[in-house]
């Protein structure tokens, strides 16, 4: 977009960023290639060589190493309930750090959950939990394991409150689901629109908790399309984004895209259509930082946050509507 240049784009910033997208999408495309070409020679000398010895290379292990646990730590940006039980907290003492790798957390009867359908014309990709991903399925299940943690804020027969304990925000609480094989947003259907709405009811009476303490707090209620974790979870988060646990592009473009499904919308699309449509496109979280509320650019996290930390323009039209938006003026609270 240089001015000097014969190709001056005439600050279109658009075609411009276009332009670059397709070029590095070409330079990675072409490593990817080569990557790959270079491990298929090595998987085809270390096959003949397990054919001609009858053992298992290290790099066999290696890889079916990586296979198996690479998408598992691709997702850990996630957040992670860290609960331990009294004897690890004993045992554990002063360790404030999750355990991605903590088998307390994973349900020796829940082996991974594999499973594929359609929703509103997407097909959900088939979907493998990883042990990690079972931290919040083993808490739902068995949350008396975890009764003396006081990351849980409250535990019904239906549902449990849990602290984020990486929140992306100044208030960030989830409610998690306690029915069994209702894993994700994918599978919930007709027969679980009231418990989602006793999941939403439960959400809108923690924000305005949590209102009443901070009146400048703004909560937006709903589902990331494809968790990374098991257990269907509904998450409660004020619009500051003010939480230096929020790092990165997906951790920003997962709660302020169309990634995120607004309860709402969920419940209403559940009761007329059967299924929720769920924005399972995973491109949308590597998009460029948007302010959510002006939509300008910015190049990286701490402008963004700069920036949003004094961004005093309206939110979108569209979260302005059927309480998508929760605060002291659409709760109608006196908080004087």
């Amino acid at each position: 977009m240089n001015p000097m240049r014969p190709d001056y784009l005439k600050n279109d910033y658009t075609k411009g960023s276009k332009i670059l997208h397709d070029a590095y999408n070409s330079l990675f495309e072409n490593f990817a290639s080569i990557v790959m070409s270079h491990m298929g020679k090595r998987n085809n000398e270390s096959g003949a060589e397990k054919s001609a010895s009858g053992a298992t290379s290290p790099n066999d292990t290696k890889m079916k190493r990586e296979g198996s646990h690479g998408s598992e730590r691709m997702k850990k940006h996630k957040l992670i309930p860290s609960i331990m039980t009294l004897k690890q907290q004993h045992e554990r003492t002063g360790a404030n750090a999750p355990n991605y790798h903590d088998n307390s957390m994973v349900s020796s009867d829940s082996p991974d959950q594999v499973r594929e359908g359609d929703r509103k014309g997407s097909v959900v990709a088939r979907k493998a939990w990883g042990s990690w991903a079972q931290s919040l399925y083993e808490l739902a299940m068995h949350p008396e394991k975890y009764k003396n943690s006081d990351s849980i804020l409250e535990t019904s027969d239906e549902y449990i409150v849990l602290k984020d304990l990486y929140p992306k925000a100044k208030r960030h609480v989830l409610v998690i689901s306690r029915t069994d094989g209702l894993d994700s947003l994918a599978d919930a259907k007709t027969e679980h629109v009231p418990l989602l709405r006793m999941m939403h009811s439960t959400g809108v009476k923690w924000a305005q908790k949590f209102i009443e303490e901070d009146a400048s707090l703004v909560f937006r209620l709903g589902y990331h399309s494809v968790p990374s974790m098991r257990q269907l979870h509904l998450h409660i988060i004020s619009q500051d984004f003010d939480s230096a646990s929020l790092k990165n592009k997906k951790h920003w473009n997962s709660f302020t895209t169309s990634f995120f499904r607004d309860s709402v919308d969920v419940i209403e699309e559940i009761e007329q259509h059967g299924a929720a449509t769920i924005s399972n496109d995973e491109k949308v979280l590597t998009m460029e930082l948007r302010c959510h509320r002006c939509r300008s650019a910015h190049p990286n996290i701490p402008k963004l946050k700069s920036h949003i930390a004094n961004c005093k323009s309206p939110f979108p039209s569209h979260l302005l509507q059927k309480d998508r938006l929760l605060s002291s003026t659409t709760l109608h609270m006196d908080c004087a």
